[in-house]
């Protein structure tokens, strides 16, 4: 007796919808991408530690054994950042096309280019959300040989997810992240200072991989599990928390105030430290 249709993408696609719905965050738009400006270079900085070149490097590695990126090949990055991926791929010889909303990764983004000398038909920069790209008018349907999403929110629900694989003639990869993200972190103080839950498990690996696979698609899978041990001043922590709960909630100077007092309460000589580890889940699959 079947008691769970594994293959009825319905059940998959609903479970993900009902998640969504009960989410306090709201699905991302071009409003969402604008915190980002002020924080692209501590972005790009984190990108570069050797715990993240690392990751990278494994990463690339699976996908050039597994023939979805080679030299010639054509890649759409979809939520570029400031070009950690869009840049190395081209350094093997992809053609990219990088799609990046905030304005301040991509100029982050442009200044590597120019360093490098890449040319338009080595990185091509489109500034626009995913949910805002038309593939149709734009002539990108079925156009890349890679579609890549790695930890972007712009690919967070069945919609958008459609949408990666409607852009790819061959491969498509996606990581996210895999049982709680940053914001996960800050549960149980968030919930103590204002009494609000601060997250969904709506953009979990569980949802767009059981999505992918209820189609009869198996994608390679892999997780990368890793730690940050945070030493944080007072305010540099408050400015953390604030900017993981954009999207959510505003937040208010009383709010803050609350942050700030509690922040300073758990500090040990004006240093709040915090260890979070994190799990990244990754997929790669065909659908030529």
């Amino acid at each position: 007796m079947n008691l769970f249709p594994l293959n009825n993408q319905s059940v998959w696609n609903n479970l993900w919808l009902n998640e969504l719905k009960n989410a306090p965050e709201k699905n991302p738009g071009t409003d969402h991408y604008k915190k980002w400006d002020n924080r692209a270079q501590k972005f790009d900085k984190l990108s570069a530690t050797p715990e993240a070149v690392a990751r990278k490097e494994r990463i690339l590695s699976m996908l050039t054994q597994a023939g979805a990126l080679q030299a010639g090949s054509r890649v759409l990055d979809v939520g570029a950042g400031s070009g950690n991926w869009a840049v190395s791929m081209a350094e093997m010889g992809a053609s990219v096309v990088a799609l990046e909303p905030s304005s301040g990764m991509v100029e982050i983004l442009r200044q590597k280019i120019d360093a490098l000398g890449f040319g338009p038909d080595q990185i091509r920069i489109k500034q626009q959300t995913w949910q805002d790209l038309n593939l149709e008018k734009e002539g990108l349907a079925g156009q890349f040989d890679l579609v890549f999403s790695s930890m972007n929110p712009g690919v967070c629900d069945p919609t958008t997810l459609e949408k990666v694989m409607q852009a790819s003639r061959k491969f498509c990869y996606l990581s996210t992240f895999s049982g709680g993200s940053p914001r996960s972190f800050y549960n149980n103080l968030w919930k103590d200072v204002t009494g609000q839950t601060l997250e969904s498990t709506s953009w979990d690996f569980i949802y767009p991989f059981t999505y992918v696979y209820a189609q009869g698609y198996r994608p390679q899978i892999d997780f990368h599990v890793w730690t940050h041990d945070r030493e944080e001043t007072i305010d540099e922590a408050v400015e953390n928390i604030v900017f993981f709960t954009q999207g959510i909630t505003d937040v208010t100077p009383e709010t803050h105030q609350k942050l700030k007092v509690y922040i300073t309460g758990q500090a040990v000589n004006g240093i709040f430290h915090q260890k979070q580890t994190v799990c990244q889940g990754v997929m790669l699959w065909q659908v030529d």
